[in-house]
């Protein structure tokens, strides 16, 4: 018996998700800007005439915000400036970015970031979230595994009153108000209310990444190896381990698709 080149078909998620939680999100840069009435805003994206015409440019373009749905996050955060805290937070976050620092070296990166700034916020009795997304792309209609596909950051979430929240920049150190470029796209995502939450995505995401790496790794040396050959039982024994492995990796990649379908949220 002849053997073939094996063309398993791997979760295609895993993949796409590997650098979410397990190896921390993308870089980010600060900017600061001004508006038209002089205020000091702060963003990880550059601006286009700022004050002005607020526009991104670097970084993947958002779609167009279904209608009104701009409209429905400027009231709630109308509603969050009212509320006596929104300064605290302004504050907090500020001083947060002040004394520390952002490295990918030691992998303290936006995620632990925003777990450390949720735990702080939580001491002194705020309702806090952890958000993974991206604010530079509309998910909010995507499939499961493209929505996956596009996370490369993480922020705080507050809720100062039930439906009014306003997301924290742990990163950049600034609330996001609507003068923030693609400002409602930090208003959805995978929500996690526990660090606990969290911290259980990014085990699933390691196991999977690994999982499905070797995976990867078995295919490959089998095609090298086996590919066009007479199968003798230890042949046979190796097909075997791969075919498992595959599974494997594709039954993690449908674990996490569930823990999105789950977790994926709109907070406005």
């Amino acid at each position: 018996m002849r053997s073939s080149r094996l063309r398993m078909l791997l979760y295609p998620a895993v993949f796409g998700l590997a650098a979410l939680l397990a190896t921390g999100f993308a870089r980010a840069e600060v900017y600061t800007w001004k508006d038209e009435k002089g205020v000091v805003h702060m963003s990880d994206r550059k601006v286009e005439d700022p004050g002005k015409n607020v526009t991104e440019m670097t970084g993947v373009q958002g779609v167009p915000a279904s209608a009104g749905r701009k409209e429905k996050v400027q009231a709630m955060l109308a509603n969050a400036r009212n509320d006596g805290r929104y300064i605290e937070l302004q504050i907090l976050v500020t001083e947060y970015k002040r004394s520390h620092t952002y490295s990918m070296i030691d992998y303290f990166v936006c995620v632990d970031m925003s777990l450390d700034m949720a735990n702080i916020l939580k001491t002194r009795n705020f309702n806090t979230k952890v958000v993974a997304g991206n604010p530079k792309v509309d998910t909010a209609g995507l499939s499961p595994d493209k929505a996956m596909a596009t996370y490369n950051h993480a922020w705080v979430v507050v809720e100062l009153q039930p439906g009014v929240n306003v997301a924290l920049e742990t990163t950049g150190g600034f609330v996001v108000d609507d003068k923030v470029p693609n400002f409602e796209y930090y208003y959805q995502g995978l929500v996690f209310n526990t660090p606990r939450q969290a911290k259980d995505t990014d085990i699933l995401i390691r196991s999977a990444q690994e999982t499905c790496g070797k995976a990867k790794g078995l295919i490959n040396d089998w095609n090298r190896s086996y590919a066009g050959r007479r199968l003798d039982r230890g042949g046979l024994e190796v097909k075997g381990m791969v075919e498992a492995k595959v599974a494997e990796c594709n039954t993690a990649g449908r674990l996490y698709e569930d823990l999105i379908k789950t977790q994926y949220r709109k907070l406005y």
